[in-house]
């Protein structure tokens, strides 16, 4: 049982249930609160500390070092965990959090570190002249991470689980190394080079995930763990995406970005597809739910969007559900009860936040009655 989460074996139990289609009297919750007594109250709490701590920061070296070292990475994810309360089915889980794209820096993209972020930038002019190459051993990206994971997985010792890194999606990741204007006319003019690069990135996507699975399967009581949805399952679990088929239509997203999403779909059990903005929701939901690898959709309305709660995606998010997929939604606190009361609890997972401690476990109780309406 992890040291910050003492409930483990209860919400083990409902996390084995959501999986399997079950009914657990309601959704379930993941809700992160300050811990009682704590010293700190982190700006977006479910994200841990990624940002905490780097105002002070003025020397590049000392910015990278932040993000790099694994030493740093281990306090600040020790003194977040201490003083954050896990309620529900949320787990105490973190990794190496270099943005959504990591990847991208293994072939060939230099990372640049900043307070708030890790970028990516072009490094693809010409197809004809780009060679793809990647060598795990020497790679100075890919150990670094590597060494992260593998001090947080040493030190977990039964207190906290330690998850994936977001490597990102081929497209994705291309979109940066390419550019996304270069990359659009690239999936009308350049068809074949996009599907090599697809096929290079997502076989090593493949291997290093597994890699990795096999180092923490033991430090997560089995399973896997999608760190940043604080999502456990008992099995290879992994986010399947593709932000940048928000520009493509439903044609191209089939043609191009599909293929990329079954590869990586492949090596997981529990695939949790993030489906980021309207737009995404509604050009491409359908492709989305006759993909057998994806078990789950998250949806992240997006800065600019209707909120969660919005009318126009309840029809929606009835549909994930009556497809026999689960859904995942990121709510705020007075958006838990009338989703609870316009959705089935069934396979229906909701991450949002409270106050206190006292109010993450008051919410959670009261979910079983507004679920019942």
């Amino acid at each position: 049982m992890p040291l910050y989460k003492n409930d483990w074996d209860k919400a083990k139990q409902n996390l084995l249930a959501f999986w399997k289609g079950e009914d657990i009297g309601r959704p379930c919750m993941l809700v992160y609160a300050p811990r009682e007594g704590c010293n700190i109250v982190f700006p977006e709490l479910h994200n841990g500390p990624w940002t905490w701590g780097t105002e002070s920061l003025e020397d590049a070296e000392d910015i990278k070092q932040w993000w790099v070292d694994p030493l740093q990475n281990y306090q600040r994810m020790v003194y977040w965990f201490e003083n954050t309360y896990f309620g529900g089915e949320a787990v105490p889980a973190t990794y190496t959090n270099w943005g959504a794209s990591a990847a991208a820096a293994f072939f060939g993209s230099e990372p640049k570190f900043n307070k708030t972020s890790v970028w990516y930038s072009e490094v693809i002019s010409d197809w004809e002249q780009w060679q793809w190459q990647f060598d795990k051993d020497s790679n100075e990206w890919w150990q670094a991470i590597y060494e992260i994971i593998d001090y947080l997985n040493k030190r977990a010792e039964g207190k906290y689980f330690v998850g994936m890194p977001e490597f990102g999606n081929a497209m994705d990741n291309l979109s940066l190394m390419r550019g996304m204007d270069k990359l659009a006319l690239d999936c009308m003019e350049e068809p074949e080079a996009i599907q090599a690069g697809i096929a290079f990135m997502d076989k090593y996507w493949c291997e290093l995930h597994e890699e990795l699975f096999n180092l923490t399967k033991e430090t997560n009581d089995g399973g896997g763990v999608l760190p940043w949805m604080g999502l456990w399952a008992p099995g290879r679990i992994d986010q399947l995406a593709c932000d940048f088929s928000t520009i493509l239509s439903p044609t191209m997203f089939k043609e191009v970005c599909v293929p990329d999403i079954e590869q990586m779909g492949a090596w997981t059990e529990y695939g949790m597809y993030h489906l980021d903005g309207p737009a995404c929701m509604h050009n491409h939901l359908d492709s989305l739910l006759e993909i057998e690898c994806i078990k789950a959709i998250e949806f992240t309305p997006g800065a600019g969007s209707p909120p969660t709660l919005s009318p126009e995606y309840i029809p929606l998010y009835k549909k994930v559900l009556e497809s026999g997929k689960k859904l995942y939604l990121l709510a705020e606190p007075e958006e838990v009860q009338p989703l609870c009361e316009a959705l089935p609890s069934t396979g229906l997972m909701l991450c949002t936040r409270a106050d206190s401690q006292r109010q993450a476990d008051e919410m959670i109780e009261n979910t079983y009655n507004w679920s019942k309406k």
